[in-house]
């Protein structure tokens, strides 16, 4: 655990990424070697820039205050694993600059290999919202869990209609673990950390009293990608953060799904490119199948669009 309290200390520190926590350790042996070297050595790691580099020799300094969170978040059951970790996330090592360290609530289960995201954009219809839950629902009662970022509209309803199907779900929030509300799950029994029990795992690479932002919330939509198996588009506009959580799920191979509508606006011309593109189309709760199969590995992603378009929409 000491080890551990060097990489919580530098991870504070902006601009310290995976790529110069992977040369600080290869240089020093350890962080704790690198918070005790000069600065003319820490300003040999290529890449840092002198700020950086002094802020690194500074934090030595402060390491008292980082000792007491670390005590505190252990206390409270948050796993902290750094990328050197047996436990530390398969598929998210296969995520764009995998993040050094992580803060984890709940222990991961060879289910969540097979994942399936459900992504959408925060102020989506009612529609969307109603067949998040409903299809989240159903991947819950075929054993798949499903994962997102918590945001508002989509992402929410999917995390809870997967706990509603008695299934698992993961959650990548776009802040701090000390920051995460639990409210938005106590409709569905959790109502502390205590009692998330095997059902909810909570994984962010941001401090633990980081603030929900727009820049982390984009940085987590990589590592939504990487933890799915595939990825289910409910509603998304042009140029939209699901469009970005899509280009990194096709980056890594990830099949891509989309829910079809009957009528075209600008809130699901995101799903219309989608589907010019290729990816599979969903129009029931019946097409689901096509996905969990392909979580599964039993068949390869096809083509749906050969279906007619829902009559609900």
């Amino acid at each position: 655990m000491e080890e551990k309290i060097y990489w919580v200390h530098l991870a504070s520190i902006e601009g310290l990424g995976g790529a110069i926590f992977d040369q600080l350790v290869r240089r020093f042996g350890s962080l704790k070697r690198a918070l005790e070297a000069p600065l003319n050595e820490i300003q040999d790691i290529p890449g840092l820039d002198e700020r950086t580099a002094e802020a690194i020799c500074r934090a030595g300094q402060t390491l008292d205050a980082t000792e007491a969170k670390v005590k505190e978040l252990t206390g409270k059951g948050v796993k902290i694993i750094t990328n050197l970790d047996a436990e530390y996330p398969g598929r998210l090592r296969e995520a764009t600059n995998p993040s050094p360290l992580l803060y984890q609530v709940g222990d991961l289960k060879p289910q969540d290999d097979s994942a399936v995201a459900i992504i959408g954009s925060r102020d989506c219809s009612e529609v969307s919202q109603r067949r998040a839950q409903e299809y989240a629902e159903f991947f819950a009662g075929n054993q798949v869990t499903v994962v997102s970022g918590y945001a508002t509209g989509v992402d929410i309803n999917g995390h809870l209609g997967a706990l509603k199907g008695e299934g698992r779900t993961l959650i990548i929030p776009g802040c701090g673990i000390n920051k995460f509300d639990i409210g938005p799950l106590k409709d569905v029994g959790v109502s502390d950390w205590t009692n998330l029990g095997d059902k909810v795992v909570v994984i962010s690479e941001q401090p633990p009293e980081s603030d929900w932002m727009g820049q982390a919330c984009t940085a987590r939509n990589r590592l939504v990608a990487a933890q799915a198996k595939a990825v289910l588009v409910m509603e998304a506009k042009l140029h939209s953060s699901t469009l970005d959580t899509v280009s990194h799920a096709k980056k890594l191979g990830r099949p891509v799904f989309v829910q079809s509508f009957g009528t075209v606006s600008e809130k699901v011309m995101g799903n219309e490119m989608l589907r010019k593109e290729g990816a599979g189309v969903i129009n029931t709760v019946d097409d689901l199948t096509k996905i969990v199969e392909v979580v599964r590995g039993k068949e390869e992603a096809g083509d749906l669009s050969t279906r007619g378009v829902d009559p609900r929409c």
